[in-house]
């Protein structure tokens, strides 16, 4: 049974966001960017040296990426060895172009993500009253005198 002698608190809509938040952590992002540009020294030195430095660069992308998104992101291990795969063959690939632009990517629609906010939902006083709100905000305070 419920009561009704109280009109039920109107439901307001979430806050609208322009850019949905990245799908890989700001930090993951930037390390796949770093790792990608350290294939300048093997793409001279020639195809013989990528047998090491692939799976090396590629290991850690993965790496690094796992535990970012696990610990400062939050996601499951699962998802994170998934984006940690993804990052990784990303970064091992022995050019420094596509780790740098799809970092380079990634890192940007973090930061519009964080910056870029829309304006808040505004209410106006008489909204609120006629819908059974209580106005915009009720602070309790004291006045000390001061001698």
């Amino acid at each position: 049974m419920t009561d009704q002698t109280t009109p039920p608190l109107p439901q307001l809509p979430a806050p609208r966001h322009p850019v949905p938040p990245a799908p890989i952590h700001p930090l993951a992002a930037l390390a796949t960017i770093v790792l990608d540009n350290l294939f300048t020294i093997p793409e001279i030195a020639g195809p013989e040296v990528w047998i090491f430095s692939i799976p090396i660069i590629g290991g850690l992308g993965f790496a690094a990426t796992t535990l970012v998104q696990h610990y400062l992101s939050k996601d499951s291990w699962g998802e994170a060895v998934a984006k940690g795969l993804v990052m990784g063959i990303i970064a091992g690939v022995p050019t420094s172009i596509t780790g740098t632009a799809v970092g380079g990517i990634l890192l940007g629609w973090a930061g519009l993500h964080e910056w870029i906010k829309l304006p808040a939902l505004k209410t106006t006083l008489g909204q609120l009253s006629s819908s059974g709100g209580t106005g915009d905000e009720i602070v309790d305070g004291e006045f000390k005198d001061v001698e």
